[in-house]
C-alpha cells in the first residue's frame, strides 16, 4: 500500500512541474481581436462562423440582439457556453469587434 501511495506521490510530483514549466505568463489581451481569438474563436470560429458554438457573425440571430444580450451571455453563460472570465472592458472590446465585422 506504501508503494502505491508513493508512486502516486511521485507522478503527481511530476506532473506539477512539468505543467509549473510549461506555462507562460499570462498575456495581456488589449484588442478584441485578440481576446476573440484567445477565448471565444475555438467555439464561435475564427470568422465568426460557428464551430461548436453557434455562429456570431451578421446572418445570426445573435447579430439583432442588444449589448446587454452579448454582456449577459458572455459573462453569465447560456446554454452550453459557460461564463467568461472578462473585465468590463474585455467584454466591450469582444462585443465591438464582432459587430465591427458584421
Amino acid at each position: 500500500m506504501k508503494k502505491n501511495n508513493l508512486n502516486k506521490f511521485v507522478i503527481l510530483t511530476i506532473f506539477l512541474l512539468v505543467s509549473a514549466c510549461s506555462s507562460e505568463p499570462p498575456r495581456e489581451l488589449s484588442s478584441g481581436k485578440q481576446i476573440y481569438e484567445a477565448r471565444c474563436s475555438a467555439c464561435h470560429g475564427s470568422n465568426l462562423e460557428g464551430r461548436v458554438g453557434p455562429a456570431l457573425d451578421a446572418a445570426s440571430p445573435a447579430a439583432l440582439m442588444p449589448d446587454s444580450y452579448w454582456i449577459q451571455t458572455i459573462t453569465k453563460g447560456k446554454g452550453s457556453m459557460p461564463a467568461q472570465r472578462l473585465t468590463d472592458q474585455e467584454v466591450e472590446l469582444v462585443i465591438e469587434y464582432i459587430k465591427s465585422e458584421y
